[in-house]
């Protein structure tokens, strides 16, 4: 079973038991010259260098390997080490496009404990963008003197013996506490600004005792001289589910069908928390620590009850201690109080008291992430219902046809009116902004009085249709409100952090009101950072963008600001693209951060630029590729609307992705504009193949290029393929060949292989 992945036929790195195969091979004295770094660098045999380190895609999913410290760092718990980052290394071969190493670091551990063996032999390619040269006397250094990155995240992650499984709704870039998500990120917001400056350091996290560990020594551990505080910028990333429940219990293995993986406990991951901003390392996801806790424990439920426009529900606190005494009691004088609350409602509002008592509502538990946890109860005086809620979350209750106790060490239980409504409407603030709007519903209320049987639907017309009795008025109506009090809610939150939040996730409730065309709204959620995009596919790029930004520790006003301070940027062409370069290339040579800050405002006002034929940048194009004689699937899946990427610069060009998110219209390394796949992402797109390509004629926008667009494998000129801001097909005037002379590789399907070209052809149908 290999441990590392392989490009080569070299084989994989290593069996279960952590030894290494030898291979042979012959070491040529042919030297190799990059471009990368800001100069020309030759590589031979022997030559000492580092290289770019990318955990997960570098090693199976069984066999993650950590660069640590020192050995101990990987036998003992937590364990960590850098995943993403320089690591060194001696040369053992060279090619064209690609270097040959063995590292020369010797300490790699995986989360479980188990070591990479020494001196092995194994060695592996690495593409020339992500080598670089030894800085003098740091040769097989790990965290070398001259390669300090612009970035630098810890990020805290499940270690335990059962792997993270996210759901399908969570879409492809995985839920919060996956690997995916963490490289999805990486990949899609920092990787296009910075490159291969940035640095990841990740804490394996199995329980409770790791995380107090972390807590009692924070100050100790990541200190200011600790490798990973020599960034420029430095966050926590913090992808744990914390619980009330106790650690290994059924309920909590019941959950998902992950066996409750990332589920720790949220005492002592808040004290974690706390304890790693106290040594001075901000958290940038998914918010700091008071604020998170107040959002996971959910009590600014009943906190905010009373504060009339943001309408939140009728909610109490009910005391563990009085629920432990009588259930029955309990849940009488949480009635009591909750009709007591929606009579002062009304008063606030000024509004008649209400006519009728509370007979419908749910009981649910703080810092909990499954609708599970929340518990319909009815009854004409609703004490019954309650009752039993009460002791479902408090006591014991079915699972899996078995009564099993619920050890959970709340104070409080969550009781609120249960709101008449017709769907739920999700709106995504990204960066202050209202970016989408999803609507759901669950339609069913399960015999065991759970919530289930749950629908989503992306498009306002067919929600009103499906759940608003075609009155699209009021749905619209009721979403003009869940804009106004999301407003409200913004205030409240720069109340609490004195900050914007990257983004958050504002829940309502959404019913017609007694007039046609009118809605009721009441807020139902209020969703952390880390939230579920549902799979919708232009979401997550401005999620991610916005977390970026966060993590270079400014705002996307406060970009917009510093690049006006920035160095001065070229006149002449007016791009956002050309600036972005202009910068980069500064932060590169050891710019300010004002510089950085410019580069993703550069991509920010690429996202809005104007389509001029001098090169504007359009937010939005559509590639055409029709299928016919020749027309391989793969090729066929690039046709479709491609998004402009904020931040991401590609070969001193923007970055566009489509629909699915699985493919990128980039600018390639030889001057051709190139619409290729995750592999090309890869390479951060320092690479010249794809599935279609056209010269770019001097930096025209691929829009605007004459001529016609190629296919490869064999850039064969296609006059039906095209690129467009409508989707219309190429104008005749388009269909003339665009000149010869680059030899990039062509692509047909999704593995490329070596042809006798000197390309890489993509293309079984």
């Amino acid at each position: 079973a290999g441990l590392w992945k392989s490009d080569d036929d070299t084989g994989g790195f290593g069996t279960a038991s952590g030894r290494l195969r030898h291979h042979t091979r012959t070491v040529r004295r042919r030297r190799v010259r990059s471009q990368a770094a800001g100069g020309m660098a030759a590589y031979s045999a022997g030559d000492d260098v580092f290289v770019f380190y990318r955990m997960t895609r570098r090693c199976t999913q069984q066999r993650k390997y950590l660069a640590v410290l020192d050995p101990r760092q990987g036998s003992y718990r937590p364990r960590n080490g850098i995943s993403d980052g320089w690591l060194p290394a001696k040369v053992v071969d060279v090619e064209a496009a690609r270097v040959k190493v063995e590292y020369s670091w010797r300490h790699f551990a995986t989360c479980r404990g188990h070591f990479a063996e020494q001196d092995s032999g194994w060695a592996e390619w690495y593409p020339l963008g992500d080598v670089r040269a030894a800085p003098p006397g740091e040769a097989g250094k790990l965290a070398p003197r001259g390669l300090e990155p612009e970035l630098i995240l810890i990020t805290f992650r499940w270690g335990g013996n059962n792997e993270v499984i996210a759901p399908e709704q969570w879409g492809d870039t995985g839920s919060s506490v996956s690997d995916l998500f963490v490289d999805s990120f990486v990949e899609r917001a920092v990787m296009p600004v910075l490159g291969n400056n940035y640095e990841v350091w990740t804490v394996y996290v199995e329980d409770h005792t790791d995380m107090l560990k972390v807590a009692n020594a924070a100050n100790l551990i990541f200190g200011p001289y600790h490798p990973a505080r020599r960034g420029r910028h430095v966050g926590a990333m913090y992808h744990l589910y914390p619980t009330s429940f106790e650690e290994n219990c059924v309920p909590s293995k019941e959950t998902g069908s992950d066996g409750g993986a990332a589920l720790v406990d949220q005492k002592s991951f808040f004290k974690m928390q706390q304890a790693v901003e106290r040594a001075g390392v901000p958290t940038r996801f998914p918010h700091p620590s008071g604020f998170y806790e107040l959002l996971s424990s959910k009590r600014w439920t009943y906190m905010m009850s009373l504060t009339p426009h943001l309408r939140v529900p009728p909610t109490v606190s009910m005391p563990r201690m009085q629920i432990e005494q009588s259930c029955s009691e309990a849940a009488k004088q949480a009635i009591i109080a909750l009709n007591r609350v929606k009579q002062q409602q009304a008063k606030l509002r000024n509004e008649p008291p209400p006519q009728e008592g509370v007979t419908k509502g749910v009981a649910k538990l703080g810092f909990s992430w499954e609708a599970l946890d929340v518990k319909f109860w009815e009854g004409q005086d609703g004490e019954k219902g309650l009752t039993k809620a009460l002791h479902n979350l408090t006591q014991n209750i079915e699972i899996s046809d078995e009564l099993t106790g619920q050890p959970q060490d709340l104070e409080a239980i969550i009781v609120q009116e249960y709101c008449k409504h017709d769907l739920e409407a999700r709106l995504y603030v990204v960066d202050g902004k209202v970016e989408t709007t999803i609507y759901t519903k669950f339609c069913k209320i399960k015999d065991n009085l759970e919530f289930g049987d749950f629908h989503e639907l992306f498009d306002q017309e067919e929600a009103a249709n499906a759940w608003c009795g075609g009155d699209l008025a009021a749905l619209q109506d009721g979403e003009r409100q869940c804009q106004e009090i999301a407003e409200h809610w913004m205030v409240w939150v720069q109340a609490q952090i004195c900050a914007v939040p990257p983004a958050i996730r504002f829940d309502f409730f959404v019913g017609r009101g007694e007039k046609p065309g009118e809605a009721v709204v009441w807020t139902l959620e209020i969703c952390e950072l880390g939230f579920s995009m549902l799979g919708e596919k232009e979401l997550p790029n401005k999620v991610f963008a916005a977390m970026f930004r966060s993590c270079m520790g400014t705002s996307a006003a406060a970009l917009a600001a510093s690049a006006s301070d920035a160095a001065p940027l070229p006149s002449p062409p007016k791009t956002a693209a050309s600036a972005a370069k202009a910068v980069t290339n500064g932060a590169a040579k050891g710019g300010s951060s004002a510089n950085v800050a410019a580069v993703a405002a550069a991509a920010d006002a690429a996202e809005g630029g104007e389509n001029g034929a001098a090169g504007g940048v359009p937010s939005l194009l559509h590639v055409t590729v029709p299928p016919g004689q020749g027309v391989t699937k793969d090729q066929h899946q690039c046709s479709g609307k491609y998004t402009v990427m904020p931040g991401a610069i590609a070969n001193e060009a923007p970055v566009w992705i489509n629909d699915r998110g699985d493919r990128f219209l980039y600018h390639g390394n030889d001057d051709n504009w190139y619409v290729g796949d995750e592999e090309e992402q890869t390479l951060n797109f320092d690479c010249d193949q794809g599935y279609i390509r056209h010269d770019s004629c001097g930096r025209v926008m691929p829009h605007l290029v004459a001529g016609e667009w190629e296919r490869g494998e064999e850039w064969l000129p296609d006059a039906g393929v095209g690129v467009s801001t409508d989707g219309s097909a190429p104008p005749a005037s388009a269909r003339r060949s665009p000149p010869p002379g680059s030899k990039g590789k062509g692509k047909v399907s999704g593995k490329s292989k070596n042809n006798n070209k000197g390309g890489f052809g993509k293309g079984s149908p």
